[in-house]
């Protein structure tokens, strides 16, 4: 999975985050959320729906070329 990474300083289910912090642990409409505010660094439309697809079927993996 692409890396979800803090682009702006804020604060998530009682953890801090500062710019450039590797964000874990969230479900899908969390990281739809916080790249619609501007929170992590943009992610594409294929990115999130790579992401998507892996949250929901852990043996999903987008081959590597």
């Amino acid at each position: 999975m692409k890396k979800i990474i803090a682009k702006v300083n804020f604060g998530l289910n009682g953890v801090n985050y500062i710019a450039g912090d590797e964000i874990y642990n969230l479900t899908y409409n969390q990281i739809a959320k916080l790249n619609e505010k501007g929170f992590i660094q943009p992610l594409a439309y294929e990115d999130l729906v790579l992401i998507k697809r892996e949250l929901n079927n852990p043996k999903f993996k987008k081959e590597e070329k």
